[in-house]
C-alpha cells in the first residue's frame, strides 16, 4: 500500500522535479517509509512507500525493468504474485527482488494489457513504456484502491489523493455543480464525477493509456458474461461460498509486517477472523471499537464473543471523550471532497489505534454488496408487491396516521420512497437523505433550476438496467457493488486507514467469490426476511448461530446526541457565522429551520446538518472563496462512462 502520482505532457514538455516533489509530499501520510521518483521528459512518476512486501531496498518504487525501458509506479497488492512469479520463472524470467511489484512489472512487459486478467489483487498503477512513449494506467476491479486524474489540452496528472493534483496551481478549484447534487443526495459522489470540475476518478475495473496524441480509456473487467445457474438451491452452492471465502481470507494474509483485523461482531468482520485464525499459527490480532454511550453504538460485547471463541489478541478501545472538532477538520482534509458518511470517524480512530499494533488489516467491506446484507433489498423487492396497493391505500391514507416526529422518520422514509414510480430511482431513494422536495428547499435558486436537467439518479438508472437478464435481487446488488461500494465504504475505508500508514485489505471482493456469488439466484441471497441467505447457511457451522441471526448493524455515531449537545455551538458557529461558505449555493433560512428543529427535538435532521457541516468544512479547507461555476462546457474527459471505450481527443 503506497501513495503515487504523476505527471504527463502531451506536448512532450519536461515535467518539472519541484512539482513532482511538491505532489508527493501531499500524500507523504500514505507512505512513510521511502519515496522515489522518475523523471524522463514529457513523463514523471512519484511514489510514497508503505512497505509491506519486501520490506529491502529492492522493493523501492519507481521500479524498472532490466533494460530500463519500462518504469512503474504502484499502490496495492498483488496477492497471487507469488503464482505469477513461479510461472514468469519457467519462461526464463530472473527476479532481483521478492516484490509483486517487480512481479507486476515484468507480467507487463510480456503480456501487456492482458496482465491485468491474471491479477489477484487490489491496485492503482501507472507504466511508462519509453520505446513507445505511453503511459498506462489502470484501477482494480473493484475500485478498492483510488485513482484521479485531471485532464486538459497540455496535460494528465494523475495521484492516488486529490490533494496532490491541487498542489499545481493550473488545475481549476471550481465545483461541478453535478457531483454538488449528488453529495447533498447521497452524502458521497459516484464516479467518474468528483467535486472539483475537471478532476476525474479513473472507473473500477478500466484502464487508460496516454500518448501524444491524447487519452484512450477502457473497460477490462465487469460481471457481462455471468450466467445465473438456476433456480436449485443445492448443497454445492454452500459448500462452494465456504471454500471460496476461506481462500480469499487466507490468500489476503500474505504480508512481511504484522496483520490484523477489524472485528465488530457482524457476519462479515466474524468471518474474516474465524478464517484467519485457521490459516496463521500465531493468535490474530483484533480491534473493535464502541462509545460509551452504549446501546446502538457499541458492539464490543458481540466482538467479545467471536475473540473469545477464536482465541485472538484481541484490543478495544471504549471512546469515551474526544474532540470531535479537532477530528472532522482531519476527516474533511483526508478525504479531499465532501464526504458525510459519519461511520468515517469511527473508522479513522480504529485505524489509528490498530496502527500502533500491526500495519495491515482486514476488514469487512464487500459483504453486503456481494451476498444481499442490506434490509434495502428486501424493501425494494417488496415494493414491487407492494405498488400493487391502490394508490389511497398505499400512501395517503397510512401517512396521515404516522405523526411527524423523529422516532418515526424511518417509516415515513419507507412511505415516501414507495410512492416513487421509476424502479431505478425509487431504489436510489431508499438511501437519498434530501428527497426531491427537501432538495429544492435546501437549495439556492441557482442550484435549484439544475435538478430540471440532472437529479442525481443517474447512476441507479444505469446499472440497473447493465444486466436485464438477471432477477431483481442480483440488479440491485450490482447497482451497489458498482456504484455505492466504490464511492462509499471502500473510499470511507482507504482515506480512513491511510491517513493514519494503515493498509486495509477486503476479502469478500475477491473477484472469484463475487464472480461465484453473482452467478447464484437472488433468492439464495435475499430470502424472505433473510438476508446473506447462503452465506449464512455457508457459515453455519464456522460462526455461532447468535452471530449470523442476529439484526444487521452498521458503524455508527451519536450524530444526533452530539447536535442537541456537546456539538451544538460548534455547528451553529460554523454554520451560522457572517459569511458561511456554502450560502452561494444552499438556502441559509432552511439550513437554520433543520437547525432549529433538530436541537428543539421536533425532526432529526442529525445526517443532514453532519452533511451540510461537512461541505462548509471543506469549502474553507480547499476552495476558500466561492468557487461554482457558470460555463456548462464540460473538459475533454468523459463526463459519463456507458460505452466500454471512450476515446479523449486533443
Amino acid at each position: 500500500m503506497c501513495g503515487i502520482c504523476g505527471v504527463f505532457h502531451f506536448s512532450g514538455m519536461t515535467v518539472s522535479e519541484s512539482r513532482l516533489q511538491n505532489m508527493m509530499a501531499a500524500i507523504r501520510h500514505r507512505g512513510p517509509d521511502g519515496s522515489g521518483m522518475y523523471l524522463r521528459g514529457p513523463v514523471g512518476l512519484g511514489h510514497l512507500r508503505l512497505s509491506i512486501i519486501d520490506t529491502s531496498e529492492l522493493g523501492q518504487q519507481p521500479m524498472a525493468t532490466s533494460d530500463g525501458k519500462l518504469w512503474i509506479t504502484f499502490n496495492g497488492e498483488i496477492y497471487n504474485f507469488r503464482e505469477l512469479r513461479t510461472r514468469l520463472e519457467q519462461q526464463g524470467e530472473v527476479f532481483r527482488s521478492n516484490s509483486d511489484t517487480e512481479v507486476l512489472i515484468r507480467l507487463y512487459e510480456r503480456n501487456g494489457v492482458d496482465c491485468l486478467r491474471d491479477l489477484n489483487g487490489m491496485f492503482a498503477f501507472a507504466i511508462w513504456d519509453e520505446n513507445k512513449q505511453e503511459l498506462f494506467i489502470a484501477r482494480d476491479r473493484f475500485g478498492i484502491k483510488p485513482l484521479y486524474y485531471f485532464q486538459d489540452i497540455k496535460q494528465l496528472v494523475f495521484a492516488s489523493e486529490i490533494k496532490a493534483i491541487l498542489e499545481d496551481e493550473s488545475v481549476p478549484r471550481e465545483i461541478n455543480e453535478r457531483a454538488l447534487i449528488t453529495y447533498f443526495t447521497f452524502l458521497h459522489g459516484f464516479a467518474p464525477d468528483t467535486i472539483y470540475r475537471g478532476i476525474h476518478k479513473l472507473l473500477p475495473g478500466h484502464y487508460m493509456r496516454c500518448s501524444m496524441k491524447g487519452a484512450t480509456i477502457v473497460k477490462y473487467w465487469d460481471l457481462d458474461g455471468i450466467e445465473q445457474r438456476g433456480t436449485v438451491d443445492s448443497p454445492g452452492h454452500v459448500e462452494e461460498v465456504r471454500d471460496l471465502l476461506q481462500r480469499a481470507v487466507t490468500s489476503h494474509m500474505v504480508s512481511d509486517v504484522p496483520i490484523g483485523a477489524f472485528l465488530s461482531g457482524g457476519i462479515d468482520s466474524s468471518a474474516i477472523v474465524a478464517y484467519m485464525a485457521t490459516a496463521s499459527a500465531r493468535p490474530i490480532k483484533t480491534f473493535s471499537i464502541g462509545f460509551d454511550v452504549g446501546g446502538q453504538f457499541n458492539e464490543l460485547k458481540e466482538a467479545r464473543l467471536i475473540a473469545d471463541k477464536f482465541q485472538t489478541e484481541h484490543h478495544e478501545k471504549i471512546v469515551s471523550s474526544i474532540n470531535v472538532e479537532e477530528l472532522i477538520h482531519k476527516l474533511v482534509y483526508h478525504y479531499d471532497e465532501p464526504f458525510a458518511d459519519a461511520a468515517n470517524l469511527p473508522t479513522y480512530i480504529l485505524s489509528e489505534f490498530a496502527r500502533e499494533k500491526v500495519t495491515v488489516v482486514l476488514s469487512g467491506e464487500g459483504g453486503d454488496e456481494v451476498f444481499g446484507g442490506y434490509r434495502r433489498y428486501r424493501a425494494h423487492i417488496a415494493s414491487e408487491l407492494l405498488r400493487t396497493i391502490p394508490e389511497f391505500l398505499r400512501f395517503n391514507l397510512v401517512k396521515r396516521l404516522i405523526p411527524n416526529h423523529s422516532s418515526t422518520r424511518r417509516l415515513l422514509k419507507i412511505v415516501d420512497t414507495l410512492q416513487v414510480v421509476e424502479e431505478a430511482k425509487r431504489y436510489g431513494s431508499w438511501v437519498n437523505i434530501f428527497n426531491d422536495d427537501t432538495r429544492r428547499q435546501l437549495f439556492s435558486p441557482t442550484v435549484r433550476d439544475l435538478l430540471n436537467e440532472f437529479d442525481g439518479y443517474d447512476v441507479f438508472r444505469d446499472y440497473m438496467c447493465r444486466q436485464p437478464q438477471w432477477d431483481l435481487p442480483n440488479r440491485i446488488m450490482y447497482t451497489d457493488l458498482k456504484g455505492w461500494m466504490p464511492d462509499t465504504y471502500l473510499e470511507k475505508i482507504d482515506k480512513a486507514a491511510m491517513a493514519v500508514s494503515l493498509e486495509g485489505r477486503v476479502p469478500f471482493l475477491d473477484h472469484r467469490l463475487v464472480e461465484y456469488a453473482y452467478s447464484l439466484p437472488g433468492k439464495l441471497k435475499v430470502r424472505r426476511s433473510t438476508t446473506k441467505y447462503v452465506l449464512k447457511k455457508a457459515l453455519e457451522p464456522v460462526l455461532p448461530h447468535s452471530t449470523l441471526y442476529r439484526p444487521k448493524h452498521g458503524f455508527t455515531v451519536p450524530l444526533d446526541a452530539w447536535f442537541r449537545g456537546t456539538l451544538s455551538r460548534f455547528v451553529a458557529d460554523v454554520l451560522f457565522d457572517h459569511n458561511p461558505r456554502y450560502s452561494d449555493y444552499l438556502d441559509r433560512r432552511f439550513v437554520h429551520k433543520l437547525y432549529i428543529e433538530h436541537t428543539d427535538g421536533r425532526r432529526n435532521w442529525g445526517t443532514q446538518l453532519w452533511a451540510i457541516l461537512n461541505f462548509e468544512l471543506w469549502h474553507r479547507t480547499f476552495l476558500g472563496a466561492s468557487h461554482i461555476s457558470t460555463s456548462r462546457a464540460p473538459y475533454p474527459t468523459p463526463q459519463n462512462m456507458n460505452s466500454s471505450e471512450i476515446h479523449t481527443a486533443l
